[in-house]
């Protein structure tokens, strides 16, 4: 039977709270799926000038990536989390407006009419992502468009071992390891602006250890009141593996403890034939 690094990362017990982090500016252009490459800069058909500007934007804090153009619109650009897009006349154009978006100016165009998830598919970078990604896409595009929601298939965006990697924009909430089962209850939570906790990462605008206590805080609410943000208000380190974290659910004070432990597992499939990598990772609790 084929093993995939998602199935292992499942069976060892890693956590997904924690791993939430997210550039904070993205950029897709819709690009026809079969013409993806990896890297995606060198997709089929697309011409030295826009590559070459798709690269020089591309960075830890700005990621420019493709969606799918399965209704035809190629080249379209959607930028987050401003949620705008626009239509270049061709390629040059597209290089010039990637250009502009890189050096944070407006590219002008207009604002999209409803928020968009975004499920990465890349099998070219990862199997995971066809295996898990694809069918969780199909689920969401069927239902999501009842609750006011749009759906993209999208390439590589990270998480590979926590297939399929999820994005609601521009809300920036990130999730992984969701089926087609769970979808109608995650879009549930999604179109009334709440979190679906099973297969929440985390606020990516906190580090790994507050996104941790962050999740914790939220799992411990269920069933006793209602928040959609929690604040983190301390921070203490008791060594180098443990720490309290106080945070704030609405008005109610929380104190949450900490371990950080390490979980050996793959990064992505085609690394399975040689030794896991040691990860360490936090894991939170409420003590109250």
């Amino acid at each position: 039977m084929h093993r995939f690094c998602t199935d292992h990362a499942i069976a060892c017990g890693e956590p997904l709270a924690g791993t939430a982090a997210l550039a904070a500016r993205h950029l897709f252009i819709r690009w026809p799926k079969g013409k993806w490459r990896r890297p995606r800069f060198e997709s089929v058909d697309i011409e030295a000038p826009l590559r070459l500007a798709m690269t020089a934007a591309s960075a830890p804090d700005s990621y420019v990536g493709l969606v799918d153009a399965g209704d035809g619109t190629a080249l379209e650009l959607i930028s987050f989390p401003d949620a705008t897009s626009i239509v270049p006349r061709d390629q040059n154009h597209a290089a010039e407006l990637v250009g502009r978006w890189n050096a944070g100016l407006p590219m002008g165009g207009t604002a999209l009419p409803r928020r968009v998830i975004l499920c990465c598919t890349d099998a070219k970078t990862d199997a995971c992502c066809a295996r898990f990604g694809f069918p969780v896409f199909k689920a969401l595009s069927a239902a999501a468009p009842a609750v006011g929601l749009d759906v993209l298939q999208c390439t590589h965006i990270g998480g590979c071992h926590f297939a399929p990697s999820v994005i609601v924009m521009p809300d920036r909430q990130r999730y992984g390891r969701l089926t087609p089962a769970a979808v109608p209850d995650f879009l549930a939570m999604v179109a009334r602006n709440d979190v679906y906790l099973p297969a929440y990462k985390g606020d990516p605008g906190l580090s790994e250890l507050e996104q941790s206590a962050e999740t914790a805080a939220r799992h411990w609410a269920q069933g006793r009141c209602h928040v959609h943000q929690v604040q983190i208000s301390g921070v203490e380190m008791l060594a180098e593996d443990t720490a309290t974290i106080r945070v704030l659910l609405g008005s109610v004070p929380l104190t949450i403890n900490a371990q950080r432990q390490t979980f050996h597992t793959y990064g992505s499939c085609k690394t399975m034939g040689s030794a896991p990598t040691p990860r360490p990772r936090w894991t939170a609790w409420v003590t109250q």
